[in-house]
């Protein structure tokens, strides 16, 4: 199985069209005609991402009437996105770079983002990140189709408000928080690192890259050195290249027919 893998580098787009593209990455892999791709992006303008599951009134005693929101295709929380770097991850699930389930997929992700972070000087706190050890973690494992899955948490709306057993704390506190979305033969995770700040003011308890490494923090050497910790863990080849036409199109269609759609948000 090759081990080459498309690298798409930051882009900066609206909530609507950051999603529609991780959509389009995953029916192109699908279909065979897009590589097992790590993408990094930001948003903007500011932007809250609020899980497949979850209700905006919910959510919020009120939407938060500065932000756009747009409904994820995975689970999860509320995240609030305008200082932090995302990443999304698609790939064949029967990738032997990964167990094929949802849980020790979620592991060896952690244990790449943990080596790059090691390669930039941060030691997160430690966690089991062993793909077959059992997790203390209260999750629902919805069926939304016949070989379709997701994980719906049942805590505060907002992600960064708690942890689970996979996901990576420094001192305590929330630094990267993902989500994942499995079909039979492929999968998507995507996730949220946040860059500068934090995010106490929306009842979170994170921290920011910023925070942790103050005076050494280099917005320029994080992504080289994610992307390090994901070779060394995967034992991949990363070359960077740009959305194929076929996405494009996909993508600007997913923003028009479902995305923009009040009837997809706020359903």
């Amino acid at each position: 199985m090759s081990r080459r893998w498309r690298l798409i580098n930051p882009e900066v787009n609206n909530g609507f069209y950051n999603m529609a593209v991780d959509e389009a990455m995953s029916i192109a892999c699908r279909e065979g005609v897009a590589p097992p791709t790590l993408r990094f992006y930001t948003w903007s303008p500011p932007c809250v991402s609020i899980g497949y599951f979850q209700k905006v009134n919910r959510a919020f005693s009120t939407p938060p009437p500065d932000k756009e929101i747009v409904r994820r295709i995975t689970g999860g929380r509320a995240v609030f996105h305008g200082k932090d770097l995302s990443y999304s991850i698609v790939c064949n699930t029967g990738n032997s770079a990964f167990p094929n389930n949802i849980l020790g997929t979620y592991h060896v992700i952690t244990a790449a983002f943990i080596t790059g972070l090691e390669y930039l000087g941060i030691t997160p706190d430690p966690i089991d990140i062993q793909p077959d050890s059992p997790r203390k973690i209260n999750y629902r494992r919805s069926q939304l189709k016949a070989g379709r899955h997701n994980i719906e948490y049942y805590r505060s709306p907002i992600c960064f408000a708690t942890t689970l057993g996979h996901e990576i704390t420094v001192g305590g506190q929330k630094l990267i928080g993902s989500a994942q979305r499995r079909w039979s033969d492929v999968f998507l995770q995507h996730g949220s690192i946040l860059m500068t700040g934090s995010l106490q003011e929306n009842g979170s308890n994170s921290i920011s890259l910023s925070e942790v490494l103050r005076d050494r923090f280099d917005a320029d050497k994080i992504i080289p050195a994610l992307c390090a910790g994901f070779k060394k863990t995967l034992g991949i080849t990363l070359v960077e290249e740009c959305l194929s036409r076929y996405e494009l199109d996909l993508a600007g269609s997913l923003v028009e027919e479902k995305y923009s759609k009040a009837s997809w948000n706020f359903r």
